[in-house]
């Protein structure tokens, strides 16, 4: 039997950063109008959000471990997503064209929901590789090159939030 909370403290914060960030991100600008405005609703939809009845089992908690990690693993996907746009230009452009479409099928041994939608996302976020399904420990991702596709396997992404997983297990 689940049993219900009221709030989720941690979450509240969660939510407020992510919707200030937002906010900024979208308005393109950071003088204090925009701040204060920002401030004002993102406060109105968290108290709106903290005031949900959810199981204590789904509650927000993560450790300044966790934040270092995903901050880190962040940065890394941005430089793999530039790396991966610089090398999909250089197929591109190559007059001979060397792509060598397919599909490859890996395990993915992430546990948690979240890390494995974040993890599948990022295959598709990255120029060359698209996931196309998930489904319990497969993973089938299509690749603009076989080599490229492959690579996922053993990627450094994955790597990072094997690690972030291991956190939770604590």
């Amino acid at each position: 039997m689940l049993t219900r909370v009221k709030g989720d403290p941690m979450g509240s914060v969660f939510i407020f950063v992510l919707l200030m960030a937002f906010w900024l991100l979208i308005s393109a600008s950071a003088d204090w109008q925009h701040i204060v405005v920002g401030s004002i609703f993102s406060l109105i939809l968290t108290v709106f959000w903290s005031n949900l009845t959810i199981a204590a089992e789904f509650r927000t908690e993560f450790t300044l471990k966790q934040v270092y990690l995903l901050i880190k693993y962040f940065i890394a996907l941005l430089v793999e997503v530039i790396l991966a746009n610089i090398t999909v230009a250089m197929i591109v452009l190559n007059p001979r064209l060397p792509i060598s479409p397919g599909m490859v099928i890996m395990r993915c041994d992430l546990e948690r929901s979240l890390i494995r939608v974040l993890y599948v996302n990022s295959i598709t976020l990255c120029p060359g590789t698209i996931t196309v399904e998930l489904e319990d420990n497969l993973l089938i991702v299509h690749a603009f090159t076989r080599h490229y596709g492959e690579d996922q396997e053993n990627s450094a992404q994955y790597r990072r939030l094997l690690e972030l997983e291991e956190t939770y297990k604590k």
